[in-house]
Parts: C-alpha cells; structure tokens; sequence
C-alpha cells in the first residue's frame, strides 16, 4: 500500500444516492500522508460526517476512522484489491461491514456500503454515484 493509492478520491464530489445528495471534499494533509473526508448532505437530510486515511506503516494496509454528525465512530482497516479500494470491519455484534470503491475514472467512480449477517451473504445497503465538481 501506499499514500497514492487514494489519488483519485482527491477532490471535491457530487454523490447522489436514491433519495439524496452530497458533496464529499477529500484533501491530503500532513505532508501528504493522511487523506481528510469532509461529507456534507444536503438539506433536508443536513448529515455531515468526516474521515481520516493514513496507511499504517506496521501493518502496510490503510486505516480509516470515520466520525459523524449522529455520533457514530467507525474504525476501518484495508487498501487496493485488484481495481477496487476496499476497506472492511466487524461490528460488535459480528455483522461485517465494507465500504468499496469501484469502477474508477477521472471524473466518476461508484462507492458501496456492505453488510454480512454471520453465515450470510453480501448485501449493498448504500450506493452511492460520485462525479467530480472540481
């Protein structure tokens, strides 16, 4: 892993889901080493959260915590897989949970939200559409 990995996040995005819409600012900070998620909803929705990547040199794979506008804490740890970023955790009732982006290009990409029940399968329950605005 490494800290270009996420270069294509770097901007600012226009995400829209069914039902709603954001805008995602994503800047590297810290001399280049730790990539900073600002998400904004737009009303009426008006959630906000943000987000810290930096990848973590012991373990070679990215680590991500997520903190938002309804008090949720998320920890992720994971990094590229084929095409894909894909990061994952286990909440503490077992279920896993992934977050990946896929099919990447200049100017769009799509980005899933996963759960898995123990024994279960794979099920997206938020998808998100990125464009670029800048």
């Amino acid at each position: 892993m490494s800290c270009g990995d996420f270069d294509f996040w770097l901007g600012r995005w226009r995400g829209t889901w069914a039902g709603g819409s954001a805008v995602n600012e994503i800047s590297k900070r810290h001399d280049g080493r730790v990539i900073l998620e600002e998400f904004q909803a737009d009303p009426p929705d008006a959630f906000s959260g943000m987000s810290v990547s930096v990848v973590d040199e012991s373990s070679g794979r990215w680590r991500q915590t997520w903190v938002d506008s309804e008090g949720g804490y998320l920890d992720f740890a994971g990094g590229r897989v084929e095409d894909e970023m894909q990061f994952s955790r286990r909440s503490e009732d077992g279920v896993a949970q992934k977050m990946v982006w896929t099919d990447v290009e200049a100017d769009r990409f799509e980005w899933y939200w996963l759960r898995c029940e123990p024994g279960g399968e794979w099920e997206a329950v938020w998808h998100i559409s990125y464009a670029r605005l800048a």
